[in-house]
């Protein structure tokens, strides 16, 4: 397989070790890029094997994709790429564990499911039960439990894709068409802030399209679930790659790196591949998309109170985008707002996707470190750009104790835009 051609590369340095998350915590080899490639070569020479070695892969299984290691590379190693093709091999030898086929196959390919089960959340959090939990009678016994619903947010609303129409347009004529692509972590967990952006967006002239689509089928390629993959991302091609629609735009920069990146999720040299490469171009991160496209125009801007923000750099969005710049010219440009730099903001958080249900120790021991810069940057807010981020970071911050607003960036300057068109 050619990704594993990339091991050839490695010339074994260890730059690496000093920006991967996981190797930071545990300060074990197998636990770096170096070390995992190593693993990975020594299957590939037939000195292990998959069946005899399962701890091979949870050690390929506990790379977070966060690319660090990818882009502080003197050659420039695809580490992520090697994992992804292990993973594969990995996932046809012994199948799809149980929280894979629970969440993945189960929850996240079937939206209607998911949406269903964020009416449960929502009945769990109005109960009480969560007060009772949080009991110092129960905490000590109950400390797992407790870290899972950390990840819940407080006064979660109903789905996103049930309070908004498919088509949104402006009052006046629209500077742009687009489709607004509805993530799965978007649609249950961030309705308040889709709303938000809706209504910025359009209020800036945007019509916007929200066709009901699947999931964007990353969390199935980082398990190796490629015929799910391909199959998603067949369902979502015709909804959203078409000539008439000018841009593509998430406010979930995951979502974003997977779109901007289907045709490989189709599969490279299939003819639908030839035909959504030309259009790839038109997928935005709605931060970029804001700052190049419609123009931050400061002077229009109601200032709010004044707030210290600090900004985290999601791995997709830096690392697989390329957007650093736009959400910090966003935070800067809005009145009242300071934005303060947070050390080593550009590390992974640990939440990588679901990485904080299947590797809960490790997750949140990145998560601690992330936190503990965020406190020491003295920020009042915390922006992000990626739900996933949001939700991995929220849970850090709730079991240290802190009251932190986490919002996207463009939510903070839609509090400080004029009032646009309501939906």
């Amino acid at each position: 397989m050619s990704d594993y051609r990339e091991i050839q590369r490695c010339n074994r340095c260890g730059f690496c070790q000093s920006v991967c998350p996981t190797y930071g915590q545990s300060r074990m080899e197998a636990q770096s890029a170096r070390g995992r490639i190593r693993l990975v070569r020594l299957l590939n020479d037939g000195q292990y094997d998959w069946r005899r070695d399962p701890g091979i892969a949870e050690k390929v299984d506990d790379c977070l994709l966060c690319r660090a290691c990818v882009v502080n590379c003197p050659a420039s190693v695809a580490t992520d790429r090697i994992m992804l093709a292990a993973r594969r091999d990995f996932l046809e030898i012994k199948g799809l564990s149980l929280f894979q086929r629970l969440v993945y196959r189960g929850a996240l390919s079937h939206r209607e499911r998911l949406e269903r089960a964020s009416t449960l959340m929502r009945l769990y959090e109005k109960s009480g039960a969560r007060n009772i939990l949080y009991s110092r009678v129960l905490r000590r016994t109950l400390d797992r439990l407790i870290y899972f619903d950390s990840f819940l947010p407080a006064g979660l609303e109903a789905p996103a894709r049930g309070q908004l129409p498919e088509i949104v347009r402006p009052r006046g004529p629209a500077r742009f068409k687009a489709v607004f692509f509805l993530g799965c972590a978007s649609n249950v967990f961030g309705a308040r802030t889709v709303r938000s952006l809706v209504n910025y967006l359009v209020s800036r002239g945007v019509e916007l399209h929200l066709p009901k689509v699947a999931c964007c089928g990353e969390p199935h390629r980082t398990t190796g679930d490629e015929r799910e993959v391909r199959r998603l991302a067949a369902k979502n091609i015709p909804l959203i790659f078409k000539d008439n629609f000018d841009f593509i735009i998430t406010d979930c920069s995951t979502c974003a790196h997977a779109l901007a990146h289907y045709d490989q999720f189709i599969g490279e040299e299939t003819p639908e591949a030839e035909k959504v490469r030309p259009l790839l171009a038109r997928v935005k991160d709605v931060n970029t998309l804001v700052v190049e496209e419609l123009g931050l125009e400061p002077d229009r801007l109601r200032p709010l109170p004044a707030t210290k923000v600090t900004y985290h750099d999601s791995c997709h969005a830096l690392r697989g985008l390329g957007v650093k710049s736009a959400p910090r010219e966003i935070i800067k440009a809005v009145p009242g707002l300071t934005l303060v730099e947070m050390k080593a903001a550009d590390s992974c958080c640990g939440g990588a996707g679901s990485y904080g249900f299947s590797h809960p120790e490790m997750s949140g021991r990145i998560a601690a470190a992330k936190v503990r810069n965020i406190q020491d940057s003295g920020a009042d807010t915390l922006a992000v750009s990626c739900p996933a981020c949001t939700l991995q970071l929220g849970a850090g911050l709730r079991r240290a104790g802190l009251e932190l607003p986490v919002l996207h960036p463009v939510e903070l300057l839609a509090a400080a835009a004029p009032t646009g068109a309501q939906t």
